[in-house]
């Protein structure tokens, strides 16, 4: 019986095994590899990024260039106005005074005509019957042709008060017309100013417009771009401990025992170059050879000293490559890769620095003046762009 029961509890223990799934523990080259996974995918959307903050920044610039060029043109256009808007003043003076002068002017005129008008009525109405007293009122004769001279003065001064009368209409017209020309004028003028103000002013506020939306699209993309590299040093924290996890284990695994039972390790030298594309292992290879030597500020020079860009960028020119000068323009050069996809000779670009990718994880480097180059981890800092020159 209790044989029977044995038997039957083995049988049920067994399908158990058979039946249940057996979960395995995800290995940490597994973690890691999700994570390099991970890790390349925000480094894809940072350059994305990274390129449409330039081209919203080239734009800004352009319209920014625009402004500057509109400022400048404002500025002669809103001096002309000043300008004009004192000649107007000034002329609206000159109208006033010579709407002054034209009534002064048609005054004398009117009481130059009356006063004509009058006198020449009675002597050209009286007609003869005036002479006819003239000669009988006068005592003698000399007193008379003085009377009869003295008429006829009066008649040539009626003549030149006609003719005087007919030059002072005439001028006051052409002083009338004169000011109705000005008057119209200074109205056309004044429109004038006023729409190339409104012009201005739309223009104005047309860039403004412009300018505060590439501010906000801007204030947004580097937003987006402070939370991705955040969580890129998240990752590279996360990756750098899984690759010394990674490393530890590898190191337990290959553990040598001497005769007398002691643990030894293997030495860890010089990294190796890995495979890549002939071109890039051997700038890689090429590189290695001035670990040691100095770094030195603005330095270009692989033996006496140089910096991190001028560090790459002789290399490359070693080969015949040209690449830009400075760390920042590198980060443009040639063409982005993921980090799974490096290969040796790529170029590693950190936040104002670069490096030369050998292949597994390892990188050689123009540090500081204190270390020179030398050889390093390509995830020690937060990688921003890996560049495929060759």
């Amino acid at each position: 019986m209790y044989k029977k029961i044995g038997c039957l509890l083995m049988s049920l223990v067994l399908c158990i095994g058979l039946v249940c799934p057996v979960y395995a523990v995800p290995s940490t080259s597994s973690t890691l590899k999700n994570k390099k996974s991970e890790k390349e995918k925000t480094e894809s959307n940072l350059n994305k990024l990274n390129n449409e903050i330039s081209n919203i920044q080239g734009k800004k610039q352009e319209v920014s260039a625009q402004v500057n060029a509109l400022t400048e043109e404002l500025t002669e256009l809103l001096a002309s106005i000043s300008i004009c808007k004192e000649e107007i003043n000034q002329k609206e003076e000159q109208v006033k005074q010579a709407k002054a002068e034209y009534e002064a002017a048609q005054s004398a005129a009117d009481e130059q005509y009356e006063a004509m008008k009058t006198r020449m009525k009675f002597m050209y109405e009286q007609g003869g019957e005036a002479y006819m007293q003239v000669c009988l009122q006068s005592k003698s004769f000399a007193e008379m042709v003085n009377k009869a001279d003295y008429v006829e003065k009066i008649y040539d001064y009626d003549r030149k008060l006609l003719d005087k009368y007919e030059a002072s209409k005439d001028a006051v017209e052409l002083l009338k017309k004169n000011l109705e020309d000005e008057e119209a004028e200074l109205l056309a003028c004044q429109y004038e100013l006023e729409e190339e103000q409104d012009r201005t002013e739309e223009i104005i506020a047309e860039k403004k417009r412009t300018i505060a939306d590439f501010d906000s699209q801007l204030a947004s993309a580097q937003s987006q771009v402070a939370n991705y590299k955040k969580k890129l040093q998240e990752q590279n924290a996360e990756i750098k401990r899984l690759e010394a996890q990674q490393k530890s284990e590898e190191s337990n695994k290959n553990k040598i025992t001497t005769q007398n039972g002691e643990p030894v390790r293997t030495s860890v030298g010089a990294p190796a170059v890995g495979n890549g594309s002939g071109s890039g292992a051997a700038i890689a290879s090429y590189a290695c050879q001035f670990v040691g030597n100095p770094y030195v500020y603005g330095g270009t020079s692989l033996t006496s000293g140089t910096d991190c860009s001028g560090f790459t960028q002789s290399v490359y020119a070693h080969f015949g490559i040209r690449i830009p000068r400075d760390s920042t323009s590198q980060r443009s050069a040639g063409r982005a890769v993921s980090y799974a996809e490096a290969q040796p000779g790529d170029i590693v670009c950190y936040a104002g620095h670069v490096a030369i990718y050998l292949g597994n994880g390892n990188i050689v480097h123009a540090s500081t003046p204190a270390t020179g180059i030398k050889y390093g981890k390509a995830t020690y800092r937060t990688i921003l762009s890996i560049r495929r020159i060759v």
